[in-house]
């Protein structure tokens, strides 16, 4: 497994060995040596801008500019300025009929008073047919011909569109909706390159027979991988940071196997997460990667916060009730506060499962809202999210994740933590250790 630690905003910087191929420096500040345990008292909630993609080559069907649509709060999807030029929107997809977990994009074009938008965001939601709400699933910012384009990873039946929201010189306007449904025909290699298109880029070789059931071919973008099962044909796209972590664990003939589905990807810091037969790999645009056997969305989770251990930083400590991390999770959740709740937060988003965790600007409210939302108990589970004291008092005061069980002991990866003693003194980061049961005082279980 591969990790690299980006840098972080602050006033200083500072260099920590962090044991990983390679170490960027980190910024932060000195302090006074720490305790051995730190209590993690409040957390903030993680609002962000979606990640942005590459700009599409095409447009398609447009649809008129207006009064944004409602969202489901009732709130408009952005301000309509009075003096404001008109914009219009437009919309197709590469494909509308889609084997499940396959790559198709939203894309079109933007313009403002008739001539192309460049450099504003346009936002693509979904929603299934018996819901009233809106999702996002990512957002693109236009090229200088006013072209989107966002990759999206067909999971459900879904109508899709997009919005621009508006500014003080240019009207929102959106898309009407597009649905995308399944097939369950043969996906051979000839169809899925001819759905794919450009996205993939030209052939870099021939066809290469890895196993008796996979073929694969690489091409300019990534590789598609043909999987033959019980007769019938699978092709996927294996591509960027993913790409590099497969071929470095001996791709289809090392332990990972065949692929299962495409990347779900525009995640947090440009992420991506991709199930195979052996588990699941993530990496993102930082040059953080890893790879876990466990599968499913709980596979997800726990690879994208594999993918962070390592990362270290040094704090300011024994300043009262003002906290300056400069962590890269709190750069993220844009607060200064204590991050062990922000870093699982973070890790729940960064692998596109947000909704499976409350989230609350204040540790005890999301406490409460842990308890109140999630089902909890004394049972030690992968997966779980584990409370424990450090505190005079006994109440919660630190939340860790639980990657494995054994006996009386659990492993946790857990931010804003020394591990016990693992890190030397002034810095905070990312451990996965050893904890003994005994200490936690309840579990929270999310619903993968």
């Amino acid at each position: 497994m591969r990790r690299h630690i980006a840098q972080q905003p602050g006033p200083g910087t500072a260099r920590v060995a962090t044991g990983a191929r390679t170490a960027p420096r980190h910024d932060g500040r000195s302090g006074p040596r720490p305790p051995r345990r730190w209590v993690c008292t409040a957390l903030a909630v993680a609002l962000l801008v979606p990640t942005t993609g590459a700009a599409a080559s095409a447009a398609g069907p447009g649809a008129t500019a207006g009064t944004a649509p409602r969202e489901a709060s009732g709130t408009t999807a952005g301000a309509v300025a009075t003096a404001a030029r008109p914009s219009a929107l437009t919309g197709a997809v590469t494909e509308r009929r889609l084997r499940k977990g396959e790559t198709f994009w939203m894309f079109g074009r933007l313009t403002v008073g008739g001539s192309p938008a460049r450099g504003r965001a346009v936002v693509v939601q979904k929603k299934r047919m018996d819901e009233s709400g809106w999702r996002t699933v990512g957002t693109d910012t236009t090229n200088r011909s006013g072209r989107y384009g966002v990759p999206v990873r067909a999971g459900a039946v879904y109508e899709y569109r997009a919005i621009y929201r508006g500014s003080a010189s240019a009207r929102s306007s959106w898309t009407g909706r597009i649905g995308v449904g399944f097939t369950t025909a043969d996906r051979t290699m000839t169809s899925r390159e001819r759905q794919m298109g450009a996205a993939i880029g030209r052939p870099t070789s021939g066809h290469r027979q890895v196993t008796r059931t996979v073929v694969s071919r690489s091409y300019q973008k990534g590789i598609l991988v043909k999987v033959t099962r019980s007769g019938r044909d699978r092709t996927w796209w294996v591509h960027g940071g993913i790409l590099g972590e497969y071929r470095h664990l001996g791709g289809a003939k090392g332990r990972m196997g065949a692929p299962v589905m495409d990347p779900l990807c525009d995640l947090v810091r440009g992420g991506c997460v991709q199930r195979f037969e052996g588990g699941v790999l993530y990496a993102n645009s930082d040059g953080a990667a890893a790879a876990t056997g466990l599968k499913g969305a709980l596979g997800e989770v726990v690879a994208a916060a594999r993918s962070q251990v390592g990362y270290r930083v040094r704090y300011d400590g024994d300043n009262g009730s003002r906290y300056d991390w400069y962590s890269k999770y709190n750069v993220w959740a844009r607060t200064n506060a204590p991050w062990c709740g922000l870093f699982q937060s973070w890790i729940f988003k960064a692998s596109g499962h947000a909704g499976l965790v409350p989230q609350s600007t204040t540790w005890g409210a999301y406490k409460d809202s842990v308890r109140r939302k999630l089902p909890t108990g004394s049972t030690p589970r992968v997966g779980a999210l584990a409370f424990v004291s450090y505190i005079a008092s006994g109440a919660a005061s630190h939340t860790m994740f639980v990657v494995q069980v054994d006996g009386s002991r659990i492993k946790v990866i857990d931010g804003n933590t020394g591990g016990g003693g693992a890190l030397p003194s002034g810095v905070r980061g990312v451990v996965e250790h050893w904890v003994p049961e005994s200490q936690v005082l309840y579990y929270a279980y999310p619903r993968y």
